[in-house]
């Protein structure tokens, strides 16, 4: 039965077999502690504290990880969960500008509704409207006199009343009806943005402990070489 033995600048992944170059492998044992159980339990038989582990492999089961945490707090995943898990996997990114994505779907209406309820819902629009009622009323009562359009009790202006607050309130609903969608579609973002970010940092972590460990090692071959250099110094003659 041959035994291979790798490299010194070279490791053999525990997981796929492959050999990597040292640089792109990871100790098992510098592993977070929830991931390496996680792993653990996937492959008992491979995974141990004095194996390595190469970068694509650790990231396959960060994110088999993060998914079946996901799945065990929230039951099945949802298509958007599943889409962010996946782009974190390959370090896409998912922020997009929302008001140009919601204003290019805007039609000729719905600008309109929203004109309406921006006008309709400002103190210009109440004052203006006060005015407009001031002087109706007091050129049907005063300056008309016997020539009045409209007299006490302005019948007409009740109708014209009317007829605005029935047209305007329907328009100003479907006005809050997009800005609630637009909310909507903004809360979904802001959870999309949040779970993956919660995923990177959860890579980051790997990457710092990762970091540790090559700097760890690198510090372990030099202290070896200054011993072997004493112990050589330490033979010779004087």
């Amino acid at each position: 039965m041959s035994v291979h033995v790798d490299h010194p600048q070279e490791r053999t992944c525990c997981l796929c077999r492959k050999t990597v170059p040292r640089s792109e492998v990871l100790r098992n044992a510098v592993v977070r502690p929830q991931l390496a159980a996680h792993i653990a339990r996937r492959f008992p038989d491979r995974w141990t504290d004095t194996e390595h582990v190469c970068r694509p492999c650790l990231n396959r089961e960060r994110l088999e990880y993060v998914t079946a945490r996901l799945t065990e707090e929230k039951g099945a995943l949802t298509g958007v969960e599943q889409e962010v898990a996946k782009k974190a996997e390959l370090h896409l990114t998912i922020a997009r500008n929302i008001d140009a994505q919601f204003q290019g779907t805007t039609t000729a209406g719905q600008h309109a509704a929203d004109t309406v309820a921006r006008v309709g819902g400002s103190w210009a629009f109440v004052s203006s409207f006060v005015v407009l009622l001031v002087v109706w009323m007091l050129a049907n009562t005063f300056l008309l006199r016997q020539r009045s359009f409209d007299p006490y009790p302005y019948i007409l202006l009740n109708l014209v009343l009317s007829c605005l607050a029935a047209l305007q309130a329907p328009i100003i609903m479907m006005s809050q009806n997009r800005q609630g969608e637009r909310d909507r579609l903004e809360s979904s973002h802001d959870y999309e943005t949040d779970l993956k970010a919660e995923i990177e940092i959860a890579s980051l972590h790997d990457k710092v402990d990762h970091l540790l460990h090559a700097q760890w090692e690198r510090m372990v071959e030099l202290q070896e070489m200054q011993i072997e250099l004493l112990t050589e110094l330490a033979r010779r003659p004087r």
